[in-house]
């Protein structure tokens, strides 16, 4: 499977859209939806602002492994919903810890509302315990859709 545009437009909403490079809370130059890597070859500079394209290019292939993540351990049927949320909740999380989360053992055992409940044990960021939890209401209330 692929995600959607409204898994794209998720993403964007959940992880922020900025056009101008800035650093992240790590100190790290990045521009778009959290991108890291160069742009067109070039490395980020503070100077650098790129269109909402450029930024939604970035995102795509950005989110190339977040696909293979998904396609690669999921072993039942999803709707596109459904996979839109994956793909947000992984982009987040990373792939290792998807790879071990429960939202991945209950879908594998066919546990749709359990894995839809499992986003909910992702609400962790920092030393705030709950600051990830309205973001995890969200992808859960598409995963259910």
């Amino acid at each position: 499977m692929k995600i959607s545009p409204d898994g794209i437009a998720l993403i964007k909403r959940e992880e922020g859209e900025r056009l101008k490079a800035y650093r992240d809370t790590k100190g790290i130059l990045t521009i778009g939806v959290g991108h890291t890597g160069p742009v067109d070859g070039q490395t980020i500079t503070p100077a650098l602002t790129i269109s909402k394209e450029k930024s939604t290019a970035l995102l795509l292939a950005d989110i190339a492994w977040v696909e293979k993540a998904i396609n690669s351990s999921v072993k039942v049927p999803l709707t596109q919903h459904q996979y839109d949320a994956l793909c947000s909740l992984v982009f987040n999380i990373g792939k290792n810890a998807f790879e071990d989360s429960t939202v991945l053992k209950r879908l594998n055992a066919h546990e749709y509302h359990g894995a839809a409940d499992a986003f909910l044990m992702w609400k962790r960021a920092g030393n705030d315990p709950d600051i990830l939890l309205p973001r995890r209401q969200r992808e859960r209330e598409v995963f259910l859709t």
